[in-house]
């Protein structure tokens, strides 16, 4: 595996296909693009997709993130037409803070921007007319809330994501792997519209905080944290945070420790007391890793870097929406309802 392919497919979940997506980053210049709806608060687990695309940029590519709004009415109207723009305003700063001078080198579009246009239309039409609602509420499931019986909203949900990769021009997408049913579909219908079938980096999904075993949820406020967050909540949340020694089993701490520390750092440094052995420096995950569980570092040590890392990567966030109070005050009272 060349260094370029490894760089390009670290840490992901799941690669469709290696080869695939090795063959686009050969190209002297590739696309690719990476989506999300602004329904819920932003949280930090978002810098484990938007870390993999500052990587991707670096090897030459360039990005587009796509602010779904549109999906974020579709998905059982978390979002109202009323709110799209003040939301997806939202969502946009706090990727351009999280990623820092990174997001200079990226396109941010709103998907109402061109997905009402009629080529876009007549090609939802088209694979609207091939796909079953079987299929198209099996592809959403992971990721559109559904409650009962199911709405029209859902099942045009997938379809409209599959569609935004050949009106994006992606060689790669990136997503998370709760994503993978819909682009999985997409890779069988795609060329009906006379598109490839397209590539994909799939990252996986960093566990609650709460460590039950499931994901981070921006619904639940004990599970994660907002980027938004000061540094003394978040140093309290993560001090309560699931750590369990010598495990990397749905491990939050760690999880992020891989995830989203190590790809924005050379190296890390674990500040520790005399007593406990001084301050030790890592220059990967792995060694980190190993360290960990060999029982070389405690858990309350790999919270307070943890903590640390997390405060200074979210400071450009959080110092945007102190400058402009009026926004944040007035988006979270929308997250209230």
């Amino acid at each position: 595996m060349t260094n370029t392919l490894e760089k390009a497919i670290a840490n992901a979940e799941e690669v469709v296909t290696t080869e695939e997506v090795e063959e686009a980053i050969e190209k002297p210049s590739f696309n690719f693009y990476y989506g999300t709806a602004p329904t819920g608060p932003f949280h930090f687990a978002y810098l484990i997709p938007l870390n993999k695309l500052v990587e991707l940029s670096e090897l030459g590519g360039k990005g587009t993130i796509l602010l779904a709004d549109y999906h974020a009415h579709l998905d059982d109207q978390k979002t109202s037409f009323e709110l799209m723009e003040l939301r997806s305003k939202y969502y946009e700063e706090c990727i351009r803070g999280v990623m820092g001078k990174h997001a200079n080198n990226f396109e941010f579009l709103r998907g109402s921007s061109y997905q009402h246009k009629r080529d876009y239309v007549e090609d939802l039409y088209k694979i609207a007319a091939r796909v079953t609602t079987n299929r198209a509420k099996r592809a959403s499931s992971e990721v559109v809330r559904q409650r009962g019986e199911a709405k029209v909203s859902e099942l045009l949900y997938p379809l409209l994501q599959i569609l935004d990769v050949k009106y994006l021009r992606a060689d790669v997408t990136v997503s998370g792997i709760d994503q993978r049913n819909i682009y999985m579909l997409g890779r069988e219908i795609l060329e009906s519209v006379d598109y490839k079938k397209g590539s994909y980096i799939f990252m996986p999904l960093l566990p609650s905080l709460k460590g039950d075993g499931a994901k981070m949820s921006a619904s639940d406020p004990l599970s994660h944290i907002r980027v938004t967050d000061s540094p003394a909540s978040i140093k309290k949340t993560i001090k309560k945070a699931y750590c369990p020694a010598g495990n990397l089993e749905q491990n939050p701490i760690t999880s992020t420790m891989r995830f989203i520390v190590f790809p924005r750092y050379n190296e890390i440094l674990i500040k520790r007391k005399e007593k406990f052995g001084g301050d030790v420096e890592f220059k990967s995950i792995d060694e980190f890793e190993k360290a960990f569980v060999e029982g070389d570092i405690h858990p309350m040590d790999a919270k307070n870097a943890v903590t640390e890392y997390l405060i200074d990567l979210l400071e450009p966030a959080r110092k945007y929406f102190e400058k402009n109070q009026n926004i944040l005050v007035e988006i979270e009272k929308t997250f209230e309802k």
